[in-house]
């Protein structure tokens, strides 16, 4: 699309719309206290995260993640929850024995407020019994908590998120943690549970109070699943990493905010890469291997030897608990919280975090897809198709490609602010092109609605091409016509007769040549003067100018009958009217031309000025249409629609250039015997006197003239043909021969 002066207020107004989505992708609504990379938008687009996690499907575990569950079965057969410490003691203690787990995470938070209240003394033996199991057994990671909601504004136990403005403000103290003697001072870890609100997207990987770190439960469990210690983990700008013992990089875990991390998911709760089962059955398989038969032994070992080598996860499942979540690959159905540790240690062992682009490359997506998408909408209406199919592949590729750098990189790019920017910018585009097609249309209406017909308007609207201010060189045909002898229907008509006479005679030349696609230039009294191909580009211009002469012929054989049968009301000269036409086709300069307070479009150059010699010189050669070679050669490359006879090779008054000469006889369709017949003998003709065979081309000429289609006869108005146009000259030249190296080029001395 050309540029014009309507750009620069399409630039402010996709400028405009791309900033409102950024801002509305940029500002928090959802949780204040997390400024987060997601913001207004957030639900919308963590609804597309989740469709992409679901196209790329489940992920492949990097490490063997066992949940037993504290679910309704246990509770059945258990009691009501919370239990007696001892049970949890006793199942920790045969997965270790005889499961051979790696290590074990306990999503309960045994603090001094969660002792269950079943008799002080059974109370305390439980707790004790679970603290011996662990300083016995080591590797088990206990839960912490803290606050997320502050009950006044200096809680010290509320999560000290390093991003809030009161952060180190108010003295932070240590999350709540499971009572001694259940972790010691040299026995037990304790990790923490917290996510943000109740988004399990984004999770603290660590919370500082009282001169010590608290890690995360699930990193916690990765550390003892490599065998290392906290010293392990070092903060290093918005990465934590975790080194071997030789020093190299175990692990790399990238922050948001230095905090925050965001893990990626592996596979629903309820997939087959997620095993489950009830703490019931590992009691009861335990006191198997204690009790029970030789037969129910092997069983039960069979059942521990799944829990070879794992990392298991003991947490709350049974609804009544309330520790359940929307997770982003279970859809809208809650799952247990225990879920997001599996995840987010699966992601740790495997490193792979989920990467969001950064927030000058989001700023990037959302302008460049909502221009991209705009400016499709401007393209010209003729390529609207394309338009189309070019603003779909941008979309599509967007969303596409948005599927597949989650699924093959683990990267989050945005969706929803680009894609919406880019509807808006469409529905902008769109608005802005139907008030420039309207204005589009208004001017070029006002510029040649008289000129042209409404489709040849509405076709110059669609193009998007408007005629250019000045001359341009173009392929034109130019048009020509006349009406024969109209000086004697000025002397006999009165100027009332005479004007109602042209504006019907006009009226209906005109009507055709609009259906035909000509611009009509000017009238110049009973002269009309027209343009194929200009203003607007039309294919084989050349071919329907000369249907258009055939056509014009015939509308005014309709008219004559008309006037005819009208009687008196008409001289009788009037019902023979006749009109001679000229055409050329070759490159012209046209455009607006005239001075600076009135132009016209209009065409000048040699191809105008031979046009018009071919109707004045149609006279001297008794015919009614008369084109260059030019113009049939270009006619006869599109179609064969018309058919033309070789008149003469002439040197115009005016031009050195000689040029070839032809009648377009009729059209194909009205082709008789007699003409074909007529035009094969006058081309015969034709070469005898080219070659000075006198005798045979009078013979020839002779012949033709007794079956000319408008001879005497016939046509008591064409006083003369072709064919005795060329007896005469013949006679003439036999009389007085031209020189033996005549090349039959004959130069016309009238206009």
């Amino acid at each position: 699309m050309k540029p014009n002066k309507h750009h620069v207020a399409i630039i402010c107004s996709f400028l405009f719309i791309g900033t409102v989505w950024f801002i509305l992708s940029r500002f928090t609504l959802r949780n204040e206290q997390f400024p987060g990379p997601d913001g207004a938008l957030a639900f919308l687009e963590e609804l597309t995260i989740d469709k992409r996690l679901q196209f790329r499907g489940p992920l492949p575990a990097p490490v063997n993640v066992i949940y037993v569950d504290v679910d309704s079965l246990a509770i059945s057969k258990l009691g009501n929850f919370p239990w007696n410490r001892e049970v949890f003691a006793i199942a920790l203690d045969a997965l270790f024995k005889y499961g051979g787990i790696k290590a074990a995470g306990l999503d309960f938070v045994f603090s001094k407020a969660g002792n269950p209240g079943i008799g002080g003394e059974n109370a305390e033996k439980g707790t004790k019994k679970l603290g011996k199991t662990i300083f016995q057994n080591k590797n088990v990671v206990l839960a912490a908590t803290y606050n997320t909601e502050a009950k006044e504004e200096d809680d010290s136990t509320l999560f000290p998120f390093v991003f809030e403005k009161n952060y180190g403000k108010h003295p932070v103290g240590p999350p709540e943690l499971p009572e001694y003697p259940i972790v010691g001072p040299n026995w037990g870890h304790v990790g923490l549970i917290n996510i943000l609100g109740n988004n399990v997207r984004f999770l603290p990987m660590f919370a500082k109070a009282d001169n010590h770190t608290y890690y995360n439960l699930s990193l916690q469990l990765a550390l003892l699943y490599w065998g290392l210690d906290e010293s392990a983990i070092k903060l290093e700008g918005n990465f934590l990493n975790v080194y071997s013992e030789d020093g190299s990089v175990k692990a790399t875990i990238p922050l948001l905010l230095s905090q925050i991390a965001e893990p990626n998911w592996f596979h629903a709760w309820e997939h087959a890469y997620a095993k489950h089962f009830s703490i019931y059955d590992v009691l009861v398989n335990a006191q198997i291997l204690k009790e029970g038969s030789e037969d129910k032994q092997v069983e039960a070992a069979e059942f521990f030897q799944t829990f070879k080598d794992s990392v298991v996860l003991i947490g709350p499942v049974d609804p009544m608990l309330k520790d359940v979540l929307l997770m982003p690959l279970d859809g809208s159905q809650p799952v247990p919280g225990v879920a997001v540790h599996g995840n987010v240690l699966k992601t740790i062992l495997s490193g792979r975090f989920v990467q969001r682009s950064p927030v000058w490359l989001n700023a990037c997506f959302i302008f460049g897809l909502a221009f991209l998408a705009g400016s499709f909408c401007l393209i010209p209406a003729k390529y609207s198709h394309l338009a189309r199919i070019a603003g779909f592949v941008s979309f599509a590729g967007y969303i596409a490609g948005s599927f597949w750098l989650l699924a093959r990189f683990d990267i989050i790019i945005p969706l929803v602010a680009p894609v919406g920017a880019a509807i808006s910018c469409t529905m902008a585009g769109a608005l802005i092109q139907l008030s420039l097609e309207k204005d589009q249309k208004r001017r070029i209406q006002g510029m040649f609605g008289a000129y042209l017909s409404p489709a040849l308007v509405e076709q110059m609207i669609y193009s998007g091409e408007e005629p250019q201010l000045g001359g341009i060189d173009a392929e034109i045909t130019a048009f020509f016509s006349d009406v024969q002898g109209f000086s004697s229907f000025s002397e006999l008509l009165t100027p009332q007769q005479l004007v109602a006479l042209m504006n019907e005679y006009l009226t209906g030349m005109t009507d055709i040549l609009m259906e035909c696609s000509c611009y009509v230039d000017k009238y110049i009294g009973d002269a009309i003067v027209g343009i194929f191909n200009a203003p607007v580009a039309l294919d084989a211009h050349a071919l329907k100018a000369c249907i258009a002469t055939q056509r014009l012929h015939k509308c005014l054989a309709e008219l004559r009958k008309k006037w005819a049968s009208e009687g008196a009301k008409w001289p009788e000269f009037v019902s023979r009217m006749q009109m001679r036409i000229g055409l050329n086709t070759g490159f012209a300069t046209v455009g607006n031309m005239g001075s600076d307070r009135r132009f016209n479009y209009t065409m000048m150059g040699d191809t105008v000025n031979l046009a018009a010699r071919c109707e004045s010189g149609a006279k001297s050669y008794g015919v009614y249409t008369m084109v260059t070679g030019d113009t049939k050669c270009a006619a006869e490359k599109a179609g064969d629609a018309c058919v033309f006879r070789f008149l003469d090779k002439i040197i115009v008054k005016g031009r050195k250039v000689p040029a070839e000469m032809f009648e377009i006889v009729c059209l194909k369709e009205d082709l008789t015997e007699e003409i074909k017949t007529c035009i094969a003998t006058y081309a015969s003709g034709i070469e005898h006197y080219r070659a000075q065979q006198w005798d045979e081309a009078l013979q020839a000429f002779e012949k033709s003239a007794a079956i000319e289609p408008n001879r005497p006869e016939i046509n008591p108005d064409s006083p003369s043909t072709p064919s005795l146009v060329m007896i005469e000259r013949v006679r003439a030249l036999k009389t007085t021969p031209p020189d033996p190296d005549w090349n039959g080029i004959f130069k016309m001395q009238t206009k």
